[in-house]
C-alpha cells in the first residue's frame, strides 16, 4: 500500500530527471557547426565595433549596438540596479560617457579597452554569448554579454559588467 503512492511519485519525478539530462545544446536545437562558425565570427566583428565605439565615445554605434529591451548590470557601486530598456539604458550610459570624458587628457579614444581572453560561444541559433577581462594598473574587469540577431543584426540582449580592484604588489 505504501508503495503504491511512492511509485505514482515516481512514474512523474523520473521522466523529468531524465528531460534535464538531454545535453543543453540538443535541448535547444543544436546548431550546425558551419551556423555556429558563422555566427562567432559576426557577433566578433560586432563586439569590436562596439568596443570601438565605446572607447570613442561615439555614441550612435555605441547605443546602437543595444536591442531596445535589453538589461545591463553596471560594474559601478553608484549603479546597483539591473538597468532595463532603451530609456534607463541611454539614461546611465550618458553618465558613464561624461564621466570617461571628464576624466580624459585629450580626444578619441578616450579608453583602451583591449579584450583579454575572448570567448564567443553559440548557445542557439541566434543567441551568442561573450565574456572576456579588461584589465588596467587599477582593476580587473569581467564582461559577460549575450547577443541576439535581430533581423541582419546582432544585438546585446544582456551585459553584466563587474570590476575587482587590483591591489598594488610590492
Amino acid at each position: 500500500m505504501v508503495l503504491r503512492p511512492l511509485l505514482r511519485r515516481a512514474s512523474i519525478i523520473v521522466p523529468a530527471l531524465a528531460c534535464l539530462a538531454v545535453p543543453l545544446p540538443v535541448a535547444l536545437g543544436a546548431q550546425s557547426s558551419h551556423a555556429a562558425r558563422s555566427d562567432s565570427a559576426a557577433v566578433a566583428s560586432v563586439v569590436h565595433r562596439f568596443l570601438t565605439a565605446f572607447e570613442n565615445l561615439d555614441w550612435e554605434p555605441f547605443r546602437g549596438a543595444f536591442a531596445d529591451s535589453a538589461t545591463v548590470f553596471h560594474p559601478a557601486a553608484t549603479m546597483p540596479e539591473l538597468v532595463t530598456g532603451r530609456v534607463a539604458i541611454d539614461s546611465t550610459f550618458r553618465a558613464v560617457f561624461a564621466d570617461v570624458r571628464a576624466q580624459a587628457n585629450g580626444g578619441p579614444p578616450f579608453q583602451r579597452l583591449t579584450p583579454i581572453d575572448l570567448r564567443i560561444q553559440p548557445l542557439a541559433p541566434g543567441v551568442v554569448l561573450v565574456t572576456f577581462e579588461l584589465r588596467n594598473s587599477e582593476r580587473l574587469g569581467r564582461r559577460t554579454v549575450i547577443f541576439r540577431r535581430e533581423g541582419a543584426a546582432w544585438r546585446i540582449v544582456h551585459l553584466h559588467a563587474s570590476n575587482i580592484a587590483l591591489t598594488p604588489s610590492r
